[in-house]
């Protein structure tokens, strides 16, 4: 589906694909660190011993040190996790980007879907120190599945244009592309919250459902969108409607292309916070 030609253009004014990337990996980023390390080593600090007290190691000198500033530490951590939160919503925004100007939904789904399952271990040696985690799943099935459900309703909006094309009754159409449309949210939305238990779930599966919907308008979209994670997930999801600002900025423009470097980025800097926290013990 390729509805315009500006988001393969090179604009040279305003903010492109790949600088809504960068913000949404570096948020990440901060959020990520936080959530993984901080956090664990925030809780080590109220399990110390008296052997890792006088242990000369690195890790165990941060760890005392955090033991004696505690409240400091965790205001860190709230901050950080607050940073955290403007991510997602951009990743939202760049899916429905992405499948409105993609050559191909299909390829589109498969490496999303590939990227899902090569993050998997990485998302749950980072997030809950095990090698398989079967009650949470990685971000990458989220925006896998929201794809099929914006996929889904594309097809759905051509059967109301084919219905109202041939002059059948206007109020069974809308009512029957409006039943189809919930069908697909909530088989996909449920999929995602009650099967894989994916990062976010349903609330962000609705998100870009909702992103989908009110596309001709960007930023009212992305406002409900924001609203709907903070209603739904968590009320400090709200802070994301900071990035309204980088995204009225945004010219339809792709950028840089280096989508692998940033699909690899989430695995490997997942696999890099794992690897600290073996490190520090935690």
């Amino acid at each position: 589906m390729q509805e315009k030609e500006s988001f393969v253009s090179t604009e040279k004014t305003g903010l492109t694909g790949y600088h809504l990337k960068m913000i949404a990996l570096i948020t990440m980023l901060i959020d990520h660190v936080a959530a993984v390390v901080v956090w664990r080593v925030y809780v080590a600090s109220f399990y110390l011993t008296a052997s890792l007290q006088i242990s000369d190691a690195i890790s165990a000198k941060i760890i005392v040190w955090v033991a004696e500033h505690q409240d400091l530490v965790y205001t860190i951590y709230e901050n950080m996790r607050l940073i955290g939160r403007m991510a997602f919503p951009i990743y939202c925004f760049l899916l429905v980007e992405g499948f409105l100007y993609t050559r191909s939904v299909k390829k589109y789904a498969l490496r999303l879907l590939l990227f899902a399952f090569i993050s998997e271990i990485p998302f749950d040696l980072a997030i809950t120190g095990e090698l398989w985690n079967r009650d949470y799943s990685n971000v990458f099935f989220t925006l896998f599945i929201a794809l099929i459900a914006i996929w889904g309703l594309s097809y759905i909006e051509k059967l109301y244009e084919f219905w109202t094309e041939k002059k059948w009754d206007a109020f069974l159409g809308i009512l029957v592309t409006a039943i189809a449309g919930v069908l697909v949210m909530a088989v996909c939305g449920g999929f995602a919250e009650l099967v894989l238990y994916t990062d976010y779930g349903f609330a962000g599966v609705l998100a870009i459902v909702i992103m989908y919907i009110c596309r001709k308008n960007r930023a009212f979209g992305f406002m409900l969108a924001v609203l709907a994670l903070s209603i739904i997930s968590s009320d400090t999801e709200i802070v994301a409607l900071l990035m309204l600002l980088p995204l009225m900025k945004y010219n339809g423009a792709r950028g840089k292309n280096m989508k692998y470097v940033f699909y690899a980025f989430y695995p490997v800097h997942l696999l890099v916070l794992a690897w600290i926290c073996i490190v520090f013990g935690v």
